[in-house]
């Protein structure tokens, strides 16, 4: 049954010193809320004018380090019947905002978007996609100090429109994240799911070591079950090939084969660590050649997927580009020239490049 009365919806922000891209976020959103909520928690660079000029309700809030107390500050000031929670560093895609005012006159539930985000691993700027619930009905809160979660029974629902962020990008906000991320470990040192997102944020800096270290204990304490689970195993394996830390890395893979069978990224990682590791030691190590082609293969049969936060491209033009790489490599021109112009033919430059010199 859908609701007949248009109901109101709050967008809630917390911000601070965002004028780099708060702009951008409400001009993306204005056009489908009735109200914006900002809570500024210190801004000394024209974000709370910036807000002012979109029509914000302007809050000042004193940061405590905890996120869910700043989120939830805001949803208090907020009067909509619906609250639709961004960060200034994201804005709406096009059919994302077209998509929100016919969900929000349905029955309740939690919205989840689709963020997009993009990020640098090992020098090159890659694309994920993720789910995140951030759209929901008034009267729900938030937990957590960083990576704070809803709390609520609702049904769950996915959204098909896309939300973007290039707030990993900020070095800045990384380092802060690492001070929270180790400040709340002191209080749950075995919790995985803040080891894997400290990972995260060392990986965000380069720092391979200590990405690899917070990865190898969250892989021991996960639970399979765990939603994270997948992305833990794959970034591990990022690690220990960043590391050349071989044995490791073929352990992770064999371990986790049967487990993540379905996931394009893992397919993609198997195929990446063989390469590398037939690279490092040819005599030893080729009796593995036929994992490359057999991985990225299996990126293609899988295709694009929804299941996991999953690297852009991991079922389709990066599975194709390192197909095709593996193929010139060994003399097969026909093969490489199919699988880099359908990379190509994906938008993916890199793939363009090699078949200019072909």
């Amino acid at each position: 049954m859908r609701l007949t009365s248009k109901p109101k919806l709050s967008l809630a922000m917390i911000v601070k010193n965002e004028a780099r891209c708060l702009a951008r976020c409400l001009q993306s959103v204005r056009p489908i809320v009735d109200e914006i909520i900002v809570v500024d928690t210190g801004s000394n660079d024209g974000t709370a004018q910036i807000s002012e000029e979109f029509g914000a309700k302007v809050f000042h809030f004193d940061w405590v380090d905890d996120f869910s107390a700043a989120r939830n500050f805001s949803l208090e000031q907020a009067g909509g019947d619906w609250i639709l929670v961004l960060d200034a560093d994201e804005y709406l895609g096009e059919a994302l905002g077209a998509e929100i005012p016919g969900f929000i006159r349905n029955p309740p539930a939690i919205g989840r978007l689709k963020v997009v985000s993009d990020f640098r691993r090992h020098g090159q700027t890659l694309r994920s996609q993720s789910f995140i619930s951030r759209l929901f009905p008034r009267g729900i809160r938030f937990q957590g100090r960083i990576h704070e979660q809803l709390v609520s029974q609702l049904p769950r629902v996915n959204l098909r429109g896309e939300l973007f962020h290039d707030g990993y990008l900020e070095t800045q906000k990384t380092s802060r994240n690492v001070q929270l991320l180790l400040a709340e470990l002191k209080r749950e040192p075995d919790n995985p799911y803040l080891l894997y997102q400290l990972a995260i944020e060392y990986t965000s800096l380069d720092q391979s070591g200590d990405a690899c270290r917070c990865l190898e204990q969250a892989y021991a304490r996960m639970n399979r079950s765990d939603l994270f689970a997948p992305n833990v195993v794959v970034d591990l394996i990022y690690a220990g090939m960043a590391l050349k830390q071989w044995d490791a890395g073929v352990r992770v893979i064999a371990e986790s084969e049967k487990f993540l069978d379905d996931f394009p990224d893992f397919h993609l990682v198997r195929g990446l660590f063989y390469m590398n590791l037939i690279r490092s030691d040819p005599a030893r190590h080729a009796g593995q050649l036929p994992k490359i082609e057999q991985s990225f293969r299996r990126c293609l049969a899988l295709g694009e997927g929804e299941k996991y936060k999953s690297i852009r491209g991991a079922g389709t033009f990066l599975a194709n580009y390192n197909l095709g790489v593996f193929y010139h490599v060994f003399g097969n021109a026909r093969g490489a020239r199919t699988c880099l112009e359908a990379a190509a033919t994906q938008g993916y430059e890199p793939a363009s490049a090699i078949l200019k010199k072909l």
